[in-house]
């Protein structure tokens, strides 16, 4: 069984390499849109490199109109139930009076 102190290092641990993966993340946005910046300046949807190929374009989806079901009393006869698991870490906020 784990301690508190160890669950809280734990813990500490994820918060970390979250923040980590946030900065990585925003290094990653930055790259890409500088790819997409260069498709755009070249007039075209795709870039083969040699060893990579570089594609980007820009799609519809179509969506279901949910309150419009729900207001015609269809929504409930077609939804349907999935079992999905959650795991949330939250802190608690410290106040010092």
């Amino acid at each position: 069984m784990l301690t508190n102190t160890i669950i809280n290092q734990k813990i500490a641990e994820i918060e970390n390499l979250q923040a980590k993966a946030a900065e990585i993340q925003e290094l990653v946005d930055n790259l890409k849109a500088e790819l997409k910046a260069e498709l755009d300046e070249r007039k075209v949807d795709s870039i083969d490199t040699g060893s990579h190929n570089v594609f980007y374009s820009v799609y519809e989806k179509l969506g279901v109109d949910t309150a419009k079901l729900k207001a015609a009393g269809l929504y409930d006869t077609y939804s349907k139930k999935s079992v999905i698991t959650s795991f949330k870490i939250t802190s608690k906020k410290v106040i010092v009076g």
